[in-house]
């Protein structure tokens, strides 16, 4: 059972008008964290290191490889950010050196959401008019349908543009290993 559970809009871009995709976000603490120890509370500074796999165990970020994220405990609440917050959440409840996973699901995958529109359909012409002067509606974009749901443009030709509007976890949970490296430590 999850310590944090909650739902959150990821994937969204505003600036672009896009909507997001409802995200279920789960936090599994380290069940070695020592309260006695003292865990981070709102203002602190802390330093995490990350990585991300697959539920099929690859590899997508190695935390090795990448370098720290330095954050304001509480600043969550203020971002709107699912992910951050989910972080946010996690370290919590950690002593420096251990670590929680942070889990992002899109729930199931429906192939009857994976669907074709022919090229010169009235939603790919208000799709291509939206997106004219924002790079052009391309394969890999996250858009808007008419109904409000966020789809991902997979594939496009002349005769038709393929629509994917399963969230892009669905089926495949993706996993955050989130170790907390340092409490209030300078960066010098």
């Amino acid at each position: 059972m999850p310590d944090v559970d909650f739902i959150g809009t990821i994937l969204q871009d505003v600036r672009k008008g896009q909507k997001g995709f409802a995200t279920r976000m789960s936090v599994h603490e380290d069940a070695r964290a020592d309260a006695s120890e003292g865990f981070p509370v709102t203002g602190d500074i802390v330093k995490i290191q990350f990585g991300v796999e697959t539920g099929e165990g690859e590899v997508l970020q190695d935390a090795a490889a990448t370098e720290a994220v330095t954050f304001e405990v509480g600043a969550s609440d203020v971002m709107g950010n699912p992910l951050f917050k989910a972080f946010d959440e996690a370290v919590r409840k950690l002593n420096v050196g251990n670590s929680a996973v942070v889990s992002a699901s899109g729930g199931d995958y429906d192939p009857n959401l994976l669907f074709s529109v022919p090229a010169n359909h009235e939603e790919i012409a208000r799709l291509r008019a939206e997106w004219s002067d924002k790079g052009g509606l391309v394969e890999g974009l996250t858009v808007t349908l008419v109904n409000g749901q966020p789809a991902v443009v997979r594939a496009m030709d002349a005769e038709k543009v393929v629509l994917d509007a399963n969230h892009p976890f669905a089926g495949a949970d993706v996993f955050f290993k989130v170790t907390l490296l340092g409490v209030n430590v300078d960066e010098a």
